[in-house]
């Protein structure tokens, strides 16, 4: 997207807010030759009106601003760059603000990850790996012991669900669906991104608040159009991220999404086969399944 300085008079405002907090560190401006040497550096550069020159990094405030997103309002004309703060605080307002569009192309963005750690569980001995994105989402690779060594793992990118992951929900068959994939890769090796995005990335108020128009008949698509929301609200950058940190060049594909196939296709990745993730219906989640089957497309 481009941002048509000429029309704001040369000047952008901008919001910078803490990455993991929603807390608002400086109030300011850029103009183009600032934003091309945020996005150059990654560190944020202001203009200052009162000099009327490019800000440095740390001036006065001793403060420097890692650059970890950076969003445009809908109407193009205000940035929100989402920093790591280093040194010193900068003002803060309590202000909070609520930005959409990323202008940072998802391949460039950076997610904090943790260390590799050995993770034993009742389907098999795994290791595993966290990252937070700039939303503050935290996801997690599972990892076989051995997945290093496979040219071609198994993989699956497992879409939240508390509901059916933790407390075992028979309205859909996302923990069967979870299980089935951490017993492949047990078995047979590979890697699975538990992706943090509940009920197709409206949360869990708004999954909860369609299980409720769901009670009254709707389904589970016209439940999340009735709430103002797509049908399937997800988006992959960080799968991308985790998906190219972890080297992987070709994989067998467990998934029943067509979405997913064609996310995977778009990363570069060569997908040798694709395993159906298929597993028992039962009386709660009968419609449910057709759904996902008719109206989004899924390969059941």
């Amino acid at each position: 997207m481009n941002i048509d300085f000429r029309k704001l008079n040369g000047l952008v405002p901008v919001i910078t807010q803490e990455y993991g907090t929603n807390e608002i560190l400086m109030l300011g401006f850029m103009n183009q030759e600032a934003l091309d040497l945020t996005v150059e550096t990654n560190i944020v550069h202001y203009f200052s009106r009162s000099k009327n020159r490019i800000w440095k990094k740390g001036e006065s405030s001793g403060h420097i601003q890692k650059l970890i997103d950076l969003k445009v309002d809908c109407d193009n004309d205000t940035m929100l760059a989402v920093v790591e703060q280093v040194g010193n605080s900068a003002c803060h307002t309590g202000e909070k603000s609520c930005f959409f569009k990323s202008y940072i192309k998802s391949d460039k963005l950076k997610l904090i990850t943790s260390k590799v750690a050995n993770l034993p569980t009742k389907y098999g001995d795994f290791d595993v790996k966290a990252y937070k994105d700039a939303s503050g989402k935290e996801h997690l690779a599972i990892m076989s012991k051995d997945f290093k060594n496979k040219k071609t793992p198994y993989v699956r990118v497992h879409s939240e669900c508390l509901t059916g992951d933790s407390v075992g929900s028979l309205k859909c068959d996302c923990n069967k669906q979870l299980v089935l994939s951490l017993e492949t890769i047990a078995k047979e090796g590979g890697l699975v991104i538990y992706h943090r995005q509940e009920g197709r990335n409206i949360g869990l108020v708004n999954k909860i608040n369609a299980y409720h128009l769901q009670d009254q008949g709707y389904n589970t698509v016209e439940a999340n159009v009735k709430l103002g929301f797509k049908a399937d609200e997800r988006e992959y950058s960080a799968v991308k991220y985790i998906l190219n940190d972890l080297n992987i060049k070709e994989i067998n594909l467990i998934t029943n999404n067509p979405r997913k196939i064609k996310f995977v296709e778009s990363c570069g990745i060569k997908i040798a086969q694709r395993t159906p993730a298929i597993t028992k219906r039962n009386p709660h989640n009968e419609n449910y399944l057709n759904v996902k089957k008719e109206q989004l497309g899924h390969i059941l």
